[in-house]
């Protein structure tokens, strides 16, 4: 009997790529505030994979079936995770402290041939952000737009969620797109008052995804997005290869109605950002928009409320992951 289940073990391992890649791991994770400072009985939560399940979604082969270990944090922001059956890259989390935003992380191991991961017991660090004022915006996530016209100035007013006329019922053309195509899709996003402009930001893949303010200046005045399709043979083979300057990690911040007095300075202003690039499908003739609009005059504040919204709908996003 102990020869059969030994034998069972051993097939049931070589049948399962994952049973292989799977090891014991400690680890220690550090909790601190934005100012360094530990915090304390902070619940840290960390993935492990509980069993091994098969299902006719997986043609019966096995496949992972992850849980979370969750250890509080000690007296010195510290807590120390051993985890039994573990892949490689560890993925750890707090996401349900009150007064701050999620934070996630993970950590590679090296090696573990036989025995556990290597090296054992590291010790990594999470940030936690709190959650400062946040702003009732104008919120709006809309995927694939169909762009209503080529050739000519559209207006999209930010506060009413729509295309201004002919094509809709907004009033003021805070953006102002032009889509033309030829043998390339060019989208340029222009703005209808001086002052008004846009800038690149990148996520920070923490828990804060955009910086908390938007900045005070450098906004372009124009932003280009543009791709094509080469059609062409290799070797007697046709074959089609498309060319863009989509950015997977693009997110902007954005300067709207824009005021200047006599002497050029700027007296009032709306701030907001756009998450994720607006080109994704762009040889289709449509746009991706997904954008929230501080409305209070002159604050630079990016932290929006996630349940408020004045669009009408709970807000579609949230600065944490």
């Amino acid at each position: 009997m102990k020869i059969q289940l030994l034998f069972a073990t051993l097939l049931f391992a070589a049948c399962t790529p994952f049973a292989a890649t799977t090891h014991m791991a400690k680890i220690t994770v550090r909790v601190v505030d934005e100012s360094g400072k530990p915090m304390t009985n902070v619940p840290v939560a960390a993935g492990y994979v509980d069993s091994f399940r098969s299902s006719a979604d997986t043609w019966g082969f096995p496949e992972p079936y992850y849980k979370d270990i969750i250890v509080p944090t000690d007296k010195h922001g510290l807590a120390v995770i051993t985890v039994y059956r573990a892949e490689q890259e560890l993925y750890y989390s707090v996401s349900d402290y009150p007064g701050y935003y999620r934070e996630n992380g993970s950590f590679t191991f090296k090696s573990a041939r036989i025995g556990p991961w290597q090296p054992w017991n590291p010790t990594v660090q999470l940030v936690l952000e709190a959650i400062g004022v946040q702003v009732t915006g104008y919120a709006k996530r809309i995927i694939n737009m169909a762009i209503p016209a080529q050739g000519k100035p559209l207006g999209y007013d930010l506060m009413a969620g729509d295309w201004v006329p002919p094509y809709g019922k907004g009033e003021t053309p805070d953006f102002v797109f032009q889509f033309d195509t030829k043998i390339t899709n060019y989208l340029t996003l222009t703005f209808s008052n001086e002052g008004d402009g846009i800038q690149f930001v990148a996520s920070s893949g923490r828990g804060l995804q955009l910086p908390r303010l938007a900045p005070a200046d450098a906004y372009e005045s124009m932003l280009m997005k543009w791709d094509w399709m080469e059609h062409g043979t290799n070797n007697g083979r046709p074959f089609v290869k498309g060319y863009s300057n989509y950015h997977d990690n693009a997110n902007y911040f954005f300067r709207v109605r824009t005021n200047k007095d006599t002497n050029g300075k700027i007296v009032s202003a709306l701030y907001g950002y756009i998450r994720g690039d607006v080109s994704r499908n762009l040889e289709q003739g449509k746009i991706d928009l997904n954008y929230c609009l501080n409305p209070e005059p002159n604050s630079r504040n990016m932290e929006f409320a996630p349940n408020r919204n004045l669009l009408g709908k709970p807000s579609p996003f949230k600065q944490s992951p």
